[in-house]
């Protein structure tokens, strides 16, 4: 009977040598106090007294075991339910009150939307939280792996991030590298990406239509070559009329987001009432008018300014003097300027990335 003890330490450690995993009552009610696992694990009888023809069947219940918790801990078994309801079935067979302590690993179906909430083994429901608190939308990834530890009122999260780079869900992030930090980012391009799969954005946003894009998706802003700017009338605050729908200002009312200005380019080609007032100078130094007029005097010595008084003259010649006056015209002309091409109005600029959060 003295191999006894050495054979069932022998299995233990070479079990957990390679990993391992529970079953019903599983590792997680198994107790460091020896004598107190007698009664620990109704699946392993290792009872003082034992028969030799039970040794075989404690044996492989503890590999059992071990296996079971080496399957829930590894992330063999993936999740159920909803966004914010998940469900899991584990390899051991959790207790309705897991024990403090017990960890499983899981692959997440779905995105995790707002205060998401884990039910293992159709036991008690507890919110799956991050740094004590409920984990925010978008912490927990479809298709990525996760591992959780109950704290004895909810599920702890190994190593996540609900606010990754300190970047709200909705919110950019300027970048000089090439592309985003993980798949929690995208470049707002303009394309259409899954209402499933980026549910807490999709929702965020409105849940908008899919306009042009395929059913089941919606679009993001496309900010490639454009600059951002606070809308003129921000949620809760008056429209500081900077950026209005006036045709000299953007064109486009700038009161949600992804509005565009209508009236934003590259260059602008100003238009006659564009232009400022002005006048063209002209420089004359004086001119003369060509011609010639005459001075017709009667008899008397009185100018005839009539034909009437012409005849007066009663036939007697008439005293005539006629004045003329040479050419000496001065041009006057006026020069047009300026090719009426377009102008460059971009700001100094420099080209960097930018990086959204969706999940």
């Amino acid at each position: 009977m003295r191999r006894f003890p050495r054979l069932v330490e022998f299995l233990v450690l070479a079990t957990l040598a390679i990993g391992g995993a529970p079953a019903a009552a599983a590792i997680w009610n198994w107790s460091t106090t020896p004598a107190t696992n007698a009664t620990a694990d109704p699946t392993i009888n290792w009872a003082e007294g034992m028969s030799p023809s039970s040794v075989n069947d404690s044996a492989r219940a503890m590999m059992a075991a071990v296996a079971a918790w080496r399957n829930d801990i590894s992330g063999v078994n993936t999740t159920a339910g909803t966004s914010t309801a998940y469900t899991l079935t584990t390899s051991e067979g959790l207790n309705t009150t897991p024990v403090t302590g017990t960890m499983v690993a899981f692959f997440a179906h779905a995105t995790s939307g707002t205060s998401a909430t884990l039910t293992a083994d159709s036991g008690n429901t507890y919110a799956i939280q991050l740094n004590g608190v409920a984990a925010p939308a978008g912490t927990l990834v479809a298709g990525t792996p996760y591992r959780v530890s109950f704290t004895g009122s909810a599920w702890a999260l190994e190593g996540g991030y609900g606010n990754p780079y300190n970047v709200a869900l909705g919110g950019l992030m300027p970048s000089t590298a090439p592309a985003p930090p993980n798949s929690s980012f995208i470049v707002p391009a303009g394309q259409c990406i899954s209402t499933s799969t980026y549910a807490s954005y999709w929702a965020l946003m409105g849940s908008p239509a899919s306009g042009s894009c395929p059913g089941g998706q919606f679009a993001v802003i496309d900010m490639r070559g454009r600059v951002p700017v606070l809308l003129d009338q921000p949620s809760g605050f008056t429209a500081a009329n900077r950026l209005t729908n006036s045709a000299t200002g953007c064109g486009t009312s700038m009161t949600s987001v992804g509005a565009a200005c209508a009236n934003g380019s590259e260059s602008h080609t100003l238009s006659a009432a564009e232009m400022p007032a002005h006048n063209h100078g002209i420089n004359d130094p004086g001119h003369g008018h060509p011609g010639s007029f005459g001075r017709v005097q009667g008899n008397a010595g009185a100018d005839v300014t009539t034909t009437a008084e012409l005849g007066k003259n009663n036939g007697a010649p008439a005293d005539t003097q006629v004045l003329t006056i040479a050419n000496n015209t001065t041009g006057i002309s006026t020069q047009g300027a300026g090719g009426g091409g377009a102008h460059a109005i971009v700001q100094p600029t420099i080209g960097i990335n930018y990086y959204l959060r969706v999940l």
